[in-house]
């Protein structure tokens, strides 16, 4: 049997469900050096594949970064490097200096990349401002940038690129406002062309190290004279084709720059959220006087490490009678909630008061299983902590220092006027989460005026965020548009 049988045979198992098998397989070929050294990138590969399944995540970030360092293919060592680089984000105690230093070592996979030749001749009425994603799907992302493509419309012509061909009724939508096409099918170097042949002034990146940083890869052929960052990616880029990256005070607090390849685009508040047509029709559910206090994670598992789990066990040794729900928001995966059981029991917190569950069976109606929400950390909430607040359920977040995705939380609660619950260190955020469990009364009877709360408040304020992004697109433009070389 040759080492391209095994491969095979294990990405079978890996894409029917049996990861354990995939796992034991690998270390196998491994301790028998039946691999060849050329070739180990694609099991390392594939063993970050197993470790996400089963939300292993510092196993993951150790097998993209071996992926990415083993792998001689440029397009997929950068695409391994970017998985790497996002999962870097949910790791424990890692410093600025140490993740841009990641950052630093991504950007030397493009120092030889060849941009397309600098545009000449192109004056327009009005701006041409495109979007870039891998999809324009309903997503958590998509709920941030809605109000951007929908509402720049009347005064920039608008433009949203798709690499690849999935669409929905959220796509359907869409297209009856921008400009669409999907660049599926075509080489990097057509998908710029084509960006470019739009003649778009302003490129919007919404995708960066997310889907193994496929955007990022058609950037570097700098179809735009002007490109940004944001909204779909929560770091820097770390590469010099990104010219600015949007942002606000919260999540880039002044003397972080040096942390960022990108000029900072600090709007009053970095995101605007717009429910989906799901929310909007999903009251606020009343809790039970007579049920028990009950703690919520709503996130995607990737995100939970030893420390949050120490941190909520605390929690409940202090509230003797409170639990805590704990339900992957990206994935129905027994083999994650697996992962998370054995985590519960190793460091033995109360298990019996702690429910682990799958999925999105009934995702918004989940949330009226639970009266308060505890974010994850140092890779906090985006989309989660906005739904949780239009749901009704509070939000306690730790505020981080360590990089951008420590923040989003507390720019999310920021925006929608609740910065009391955000957490400056472990032991603050631990005193919060009690203190209002002890009112609970009060904090059950708030549920449906919250909802009232943020829709007025600036997280969900159109017009405001409309504006500020205009302004800074605009000045960005009179600083670096190519009419000014």
């Amino acid at each position: 049997m040759s080492w391209m049988d095994d491969y095979t045979a294990i990405r079978e198992d890996i894409h029917t469900g049996y990861i354990y098998e995939a796992i034991e397989a690998i270390l196998y070929l491994r301790a028998h050096e039946e691999i060849p050294a050329e070739e180990q990138w694609r099991f390392s590969e594939m063993m970050g594949a197993c470790c996400g399944a089963l939300a292993d995540t510092e196993g993951a970030i150790a097998a993209y970064f071996e992926a990415a360092t083993e792998d001689k293919f440029l397009r997929s060592q950068r695409s391994h490097f970017s998985n790497y680089l996002y999962l870097c984000h949910a790791a424990a105690n890692l410093t600025p200096s140490q993740l841009k230093a990641q950052f630093d070592m991504y950007a030397t996979l493009y120092r030889n990349e060849e941009p397309l030749a600098p545009r000449v001749n192109v004056r327009h009425d009005r701006l041409r401002i495109g979007f870039l994603a891998q999809h324009f799907l309903s997503s958590s992302s998509s709920l941030f940038y809605e109000a951007l493509l929908r509402g720049l419309g009347a005064k920039y012509d608008v433009y949203a690129y798709a690499l690849d061909d999935r669409t929905d009724a959220f796509t359907d939508e869409l297209r009856g406002s921008v400009s669409y096409q999907a660049l599926a099918n075509l080489s990097i170097e057509e998908q710029a062309q084509r960006i470019r042949a739009d003649e778009i002034d302003v490129l919007f990146d919404l995708g960066g190290h997310t889907d193994g940083g496929m955007t990022l890869m058609v950037l570097a052929r700098r179809p735009a004279p002007v490109q940004i960052s944001g909204i779909g990616w929560f770091a820097t880029t770390g590469v010099p084709f990104v010219d600015a990256f949007l942002t606000d005070e919260v999540l880039s607090p002044a003397g972080v720059e040096e942390f960022y390849s990108e000029q900072l685009l600090r709007l009053p508040h970095a995101f605007h959220f717009t429910p989906d047509a799901g929310m909007r029709a999903s009251a606020a559910a009343d809790r039970p006087a007579d049920a028990p206090i009950t703690f919520g994670v709503l996130q995607n598992f990737m995100k939970i490490n030893e420390e949050c789990l120490k941190s909520w066990g605390r929690i409940l040794k202090k509230l003797p009678k409170a639990q805590l729900i704990l339900q992957d928001a990206s994935v129905d995966s027994p083999l994650r909630v697996t992962t998370i059981l054995e985590m519960i029991e190793g460091l033995k917190l109360p298990a019996k008061r702690i429910f682990v569950r799958t999925g999105k069976h009934d995702y918004l109606g989940d949330y009226g299983d639970i009266d308060i929400a505890l974010d994850t950390f140092p890779y906090t909430g985006g989309a989660s902590t906005a739904t949780s607040l239009y749901m009704g359920v509070p939000v306690i977040t730790l505020r981080g220092q360590t990089h951008h995705a420590a923040r989003l939380g507390a720019s999310m609660l920021t925006a929608a006027g609740k910065t009391a619950w955000i957490a400056d260190d472990v032991r603050a955020y631990e005193q919060m989460a009690v203190h209002m469990a002890e009112n609970i009364v009060g904090v059950r009877t708030n549920r449906t005026a919250l909802r009232a709360e943020v829709e007025a408040s600036a997280l969900m304020d159109r017009t405001a965020y409309l504006t500020a992004f205009t302004s800074e697109i605009e000045r960005l433009w009179a600083e670096r548009g190519d009419f000014t070389r």
